[in-house]
């Protein structure tokens, strides 16, 4: 007998609530986290974003939901399409952040001195650890549940887009090289990432793709802008 499916239900549903709450938990306990401490960003990606961002995630899936872990992605089903897509992604958006970084220094000189010196080639593996916390929660958690239940693509990104740019508000706020038409410029650039991520989350099921593409995204901010 084939499995019989959930109704879809509206995005404010009281059956997505418990996933608010823990979004809601989350996007608390890091305003606090960064509001109270000012650690090392090596510290901030590596220890606390995973332990905040990923810890009440995987109590919800593993403990209440009793789901497996491809249930947020993780998995290796289309490792390969989700490589390349990801890559080819990526790729577009390093070369929209190449085009901001004409349009607020007027200058094609892309030669990343100060950012390389300051990280090195950790500026990668620091980028890396970013994207797969947020992916992990906003894409895999977030965006996929709000998907399944209720059944529409355009409102589950939209509101899945939303949360992530909440994420961000912080950090983008009192960020002194995003000012202006360059901080408007990320904001626009942080929606059309999340509903690109979204997009490739769907067609193959993994954070594969959304990471990398989040990757490239991070590296171009901080080299470029």
């Amino acid at each position: 007998m084939a499995e019989k499916r959930e109704k879809p239900v509206g995005i404010f549903s009281a059956h997505l609530e418990p996933i608010y709450q823990v979004w809601a938990w989350i996007l608390l306990a890091w305003m606090l986290y960064r509001y109270f401490f000012k650690l090392p960003e090596w510290a901030d990606e590596f220890i606390f974003k995973p332990i905040v961002f990923l810890g009440p995630v995987f109590w919800y899936v593993f403990k209440k939901e009793k789901k497996t872990p491809a249930s947020i992605g993780l998995t290796w089903k289309k490792f390969f399409p989700s490589l390349y897509m990801g890559l080819g992604f990526g790729l577009i958006f390093a070369v929209e952040g190449v085009l901001t970084h004409v349009l607020k220094y007027g200058t094609t000189d892309f030669y990343p001195v100060s950012a390389f010196n300051k990280y090195g080639y950790g500026l990668m593996i620091i980028s890396l650890a970013t994207a797969f916390s947020e992916e992990t929660l906003t894409r895999g958690f977030l965006f996929n549940r709000l998907h399944i239940k209720t059944r529409k693509f355009f409102v589950s990104a939209v509101v899945g887009a939303m949360l992530f740019l909440c994420l961000h508000v912080p950090i983008l706020v009192t960020s002194n090289k995003l000012q202006g038409m360059t901080l408007i410029l990320f904001f626009a650039t942080d929606i059309i990432l999340s509903f690109a991520n979204s997009m490739l989350f769907v067609m193959t099921g993994s954070i594969v793709s959304p990471v990398l593409v989040h990757l490239f995204w991070n590296m171009t901010v901080a080299l470029y802008l």
